[in-house]
């Protein structure tokens, strides 16, 4: 793991780009902005993305699609342990955290990177979904949002992620969602309602999606 993980190096900017490149080449991505004014509003403050999780490929796809804006992505720790993906994964702009254990560490590194101007992408799902809905929200992403009052995107990822040939991978980016915690109210109990209006943000994105193009089944298939 890198020394300073809210740091990123030449070498690792370069690494970046080409994983940039070849997902635009592998995956020819959708980029679908529920406002075409998000595209350049979005560059002019921080924010944190949230959005659904269904495969290992997201967070570098993720991570690709909203380059404009360089955001950070929150990876759990047991992937940078690996000995040589966690070399690679170190190089990009990644956030440790550790999902079985109490982690405050990846909450400090964010703040440090919003102080800067930094975005972030959170999966608050917590993990792969299996089932093939959106499952409950994790906090974090609303704790993050509430205490230093940066605004959810809510976003949507759609599609199998077929290599050159077959469906395009889309991406949704829907309205930000506003945080301001009044002094009076704890960050903890705000973000229960930013994360439950993110939830359902997200849910009715990715329904959209489905109405568009099509509900996914297990085999990666495209139904009506």
């Amino acid at each position: 793991m890198k020394k300073n993980p809210s740091e990123q190096s030449f070498g690792g900017k370069i690494f970046q780009g080409l994983i940039t490149f070849l997902v635009y080449i592998f995956f020819r991505p959708k980029i679908i902005y529920a406002d075409k004014f998000l595209k350049k509003s979005l560059k002019k403050k921080p924010c944190v993305f949230v959005a659904n999780h269904t495969h290992h490929f997201d967070g570098a796809f993720c991570g690709a699609v909203l380059g404009r804006y360089k955001p950070w992505v929150l990876v759990t720790k047991k992937w940078f342990d690996k000995p040589k993906v966690g070399k690679l994964i170190s190089l990009c702009r990644c956030i440790p955290i550790a999902l079985d254990e109490a982690d405050g560490e990846w909450f400090k590194i964010s703040e440090e990177i919003i102080s800067r101007g930094g975005s972030l992408i959170i999966f608050p799902e917590g993990g792969l979904s299996k089932s093939g809905k959106i499952e409950d929200f994790k906090p974090g992403a609303a704790l993050i949002s509430a205490k230093t009052g940066i605004p959810i995107v809510p976003c949507a990822n759609y599609g199998t992620y077929r290599f050159f040939f077959g469906m395009r991978q889309k991406f949704y980016i829907g309205q930000p969602i506003e945080s301001a915690c009044p002094p009076d109210v704890r960050h903890s109990r705000y973000a229960r309602d930013l994360i439950s209006k993110a939830h359902t943000a997200v849910v009715e994105n990715y329904a959209l999606l489905e109405e568009k193009y099509g509900k996914i089944v297990k085999n990666g298939e495209i139904t009506d």
